[in-house]
């Protein structure tokens, strides 16, 4: 598939560090013999008739020694020209840019396994935004899970979904939300083929983005920002212990209790 070099180059919305290479997959609903490609001589766009189009991805990678390449960014594409940037791809197909990261300790307290979600976003719509793209923090939950073997993760998501948007919001706007993990399901996810937590499908104005917290792209920078915030919430954590957040009221899902945290710096 199509494929760009970008070895220690820098990008308008972030700062490649390391080589990594870029390509446009797709996969095909059933067995063919041949592909059939086409270029608009217009818009510059590559089509592959064969190919499903919820398939279509856009993948930053780069190469691992003994290991299958490492994947810093895969998100949703049109098309298998890369003719826009990462960013401008992602503008021409979401309204905002939300991300969401959830932390676990290792150690256990009180039974429950710990986890800190931090969610980040971009408030101004993307068409708006110019040169300069402030991201800032949206929210952040606690979360204790007597089940050690389910992960905190999609419950996460799910706090960020349900508990830190408007439904009127997520009915009327696009939304990319940035996460970094479980990418294998994500092209099935966004298709609304698997849910993303318990039964609960995707919002139909929502689709996931993979970002690693390594540098590559703006959406990259988002997540390792909400990486950092969690990490400091379970420091606090540990140094507070679990007595004084059993004592507020939990938004329960499933056995997992739920606290959304407000800093003391708030007003």
């Amino acid at each position: 598939m199509e494929k760009k070099d970008g070895k220690g180059r820098r990008q308008k919305h972030g700062e490649v560090t390391i080589p990594r290479e870029e390509w446009v997959y797709g996969h095909a609903t059933e067995k063919v013999s041949s592909l059939t490609l086409q270029k608009d001589s217009v818009t510059g766009k590559i089509n592959i008739f064969e190919i499903d189009p919820s398939t279509i991805r856009r993948q930053i990678t780069h190469k691992r020694e003994a290991k299958d390449d490492k994947v810093l960014y895969s998100a949703p594409a049109d098309d298998f020209s890369l003719s826009l940037t990462n960013f401008e791809e992602m503008r021409q197909r979401f309204d905002y840019l939300m991300a969401v990261d959830t932390n676990t300790l290792d150690m256990v307290y009180k039974g429950y396994k710990v986890s800190a979600c931090c969610i980040y976003v971009v408030k101004d719509h993307l068409e708006s935004i110019v040169t300069d793209l402030p991201f800032q923090h949206h929210a952040t939950f606690l979360i204790l899970n007597p089940n050690h073997e389910e992960k905190n993760e999609p419950i996460g998501w799910h706090l960020a979904i349900s508990q830190s948007i408007a439904p009127w919001f997520l009915q009327s706007c696009r939304i990319g939300m940035i996460v970094d993990s479980e990418l294998g399901k994500h092209i099935d996810i966004n298709a609304g083929v698997e849910p993303y937590y318990g039964s609960y499908h995707l919002p139909q104005k929502l689709r996931f983005i993979y970002a690693s917290d390594r540098s590559a792209t703006y959406a990259n920078s988002m997540i390792k920002q909400c990486h950092s915030s969690a990490k400091m919430v379970l420091e606090h954590f540990e140094g507070v212990g679990i007595d004084s957040v059993l004592q507020r009221n939990p938004l329960k899902l499933g056995d997992a209790l739920c606290y959304k945290i407000v800093s003391s710096q708030q007003p």
